[in-house]
């Protein structure tokens, strides 16, 4: 059986892409490398067959997968929230573009499963925690251009299923953690973690700046256990056209997690945070239920976020300092 993870040179799917090789499966990379990097990909290159395409191109998106069994597909325009609000019409329309090529090659080649990443951001609009996966369909549908994206492709798999009878399963990461992601030029490029941790040990910024009151809370999540996650999702049964949340249930609110990573690297000054305005959609509360995923798939976290951010920050000192 042949699995493609598409997107797998970037941060999330380079880690997907090392926990599939090393349980023996036969993986396809597909990345056009405009934000993956190569040298993801070093753990597992001599494992893995890498197919640089850009899925934006139909015919390519065709034939890249005339041999595969399963699409994992990760890729997408990402970021953090300062780059959803940088480029919304690039977001909707080249990730709709990327899903619709993707889906259509699927029922043209045969493929037995899509295996969507989708987003925590889908439940933007819930004011009930933690969230479950029954929530959707329920809540308002997201106001970020990228949350309504994500959603969207949430209803490609089941329209897809419905009128070709491809199946899918559908994984919705909670704010991932861990090596490779280093920090956006600007702030907000990138997620929370790089970018406080730049600010901490690279800015060396006193009093730390935080973006919103620094009350919005999240849970974080080992990217390794988001790997496995998806490795379940994409081969157990119980997967089959179903959805589930991946994260953590423990919230952590920003300033927390502000203080545990100065703390971290080791500041002399005492801890103090001053804030900035934070940008539009700026969700104040993110929480999961992953029971479905520990019942039906026999997954849940294992990584603290303790051990996340030491791992985060020895990695950040050896390779992006």
């Amino acid at each position: 059986m042949v699995t493609a993870i598409t997107g797998g040179a970037g941060f999330l799917g380079s880690h997907v892409v090392d926990y599939f090789a090393g349980q023996g499966e036969s993986i396809v990379v597909v990345d056009d490398f405009s934000d993956g990097d190569r040298q993801n990909l070093a753990k597992s290159e001599g494992n893995v067959d890498i197919r640089e395409v850009d899925l934006v191109d139909r015919d390519e998106a065709m034939r890249v997968f005339a041999d595969v069994d399963i699409i994992v597909h990760l890729a997408a325009k990402i970021g953090g929230i300062g780059y959803f609000h940088e480029v919304p019409a690039d977001i909707i329309s080249i990730n709709d573009n990327i899903n619709r090529n993707v889906f259509d090659a699927a029922v043209e080649n045969d493929v037995e499963r899509v295996c969507y990443a989708s987003s925590s951001m889908v439940y933007e609009n819930a004011v009930d925690f933690p969230v479950v996966e029954e929530q959707i369909g329920d809540i308002p549908p997201p106001n970020s251009a990228y949350g309504f994206q994500k959603l969207a492709g949430e209803y490609y798999c089941d329209a897809y299923q419905k009128q070709y009878d491809l199946d899918y399963s559908i994984f919705r990461p909670f704010n991932a953690v861990g090596t490779r992601e280093p920090p956006g030029e600007e702030v907000g490029q990138a997620h929370v973690i790089p970018d406080l941790v730049k600010k901490t040990l690279d800015a060396r910024q006193y009093p730390l700046e935080i973006l919103g009151s620094g009350e919005q809370v999240r849970s974080f999540t080992n990217v390794r256990d988001i790997a496995a996650g998806v490795y379940k999702c994409a081969y157990e049964p119980a997967a089959r056209n179903e959805d589930f949340n991946l994260g953590s249930s423990n919230g952590v609110s920003i300033r927390e997690l502000a203080r545990e990573i100065w703390d971290r690297c080791d500041r002399e000054e005492p801890f103090e945070v001053t804030t900035r305005e934070s940008y539009d959609h700026d969700v104040q509360k993110r929480i999961p239920d992953s029971q479905k995923a520990r019942n039906r798939l026999g997954w849940e976290p294992e990584v603290t976020l303790g051990e996340s951010l030491a791992e985060y920050i020895e990695w950040y000192e050896e390779e992006v300092r």
